[in-house]
């Protein structure tokens, strides 16, 4: 293992619940409904193109370029205001964990949210300078579960794939990492073990349990 590459909600930041009400709210203002079982079974994980085009899919309705874009900036001012109040908090062992892995090796932040929600919290939680990079849903035409958001986070590190351990919190992402040719750790912060094992080398209770000496063993 030459490199740590961690996603971002659910995995740094204890944001999946924050990220679907801002979801509900938006596509709220468009007359859809977004139930939590629904999207905890069909959403979560996707970035917020996908959760839009899903979400009206499974309404009926196809979305127009001005109704994704109203969206869009519905769901960015409810995050921006979440970020605001600073209820965007690190899981325990999160940050711990990022310092501990920055003195392994390079690490990096993958993720299927937008640049604007993940820079303002790293550096809030100061852990920014940690990174060699960032990839969000804005550097890819596909996110998560396609791999290329990981494959372009090897290339940005210059290391190979197979070199890399991901940490995620989704199968989709899980799926995302694997496809790109990395080994998966998983952790059971936002799904319980038996969604992630099938997609997992190793399954984690949460962010605590996690050691670099533990990661290099996969």
């Amino acid at each position: 293992m030459r490199a740590i590459i961690f996603d971002f909600d659910g995995v740094i930041v204890n944001s999946e619940p924050l990220h679907e009400a801002a979801l509900r709210v938006a596509v709220g203002e468009l007359g859809m409904s977004l139930p939590h079982e629904r999207y905890m079974q069909e959403y979560i994980g996707y970035d917020d193109r996908d959760c839009f085009r899903a979400i009206a899919r499974d309404h009926g309705r196809t979305l127009s370029a001005d109704e994704l874009q109203s969206l869009a900036a519905a769901k960015r001012h409810a995050i921006e205001g979440v970020i605001r109040d600073g209820r965007a908090l690190a899981w325990p062992g999160a940050v711990e964990l990022i310092r501990a892995a920055q003195v392994h090796g390079p690490t990096a932040v993958c993720s299927g949210a937008r640049a604007h929600e993940i820079e303002p919290i790293l550096h809030l939680l100061n852990v920014r300078a940690c990174f060699s990079t960032v990839v969000s849903a804005d550097d890819v035409e596909r996110s998560k579960p396609d791999p290329a958001c990981y494959v372009l986070t090897a290339s940005r590190l210059g290391i190979h794939p197979r070199d890399c351990v991901a940490i995620e919190d989704t199968p989709t992402g899980a799926s995302a990492a694997r496809a790109a040719g990395m080994k998966v750790a998983t952790v059971c912060q936002t799904m319980p073990a038996a969604a992630l094992l099938e997609v997992s080398h190793r399954v984690f209770p949460s962010m605590r349990e996690i050691t670099v000496a533990a990661l290099a063993e996969l």
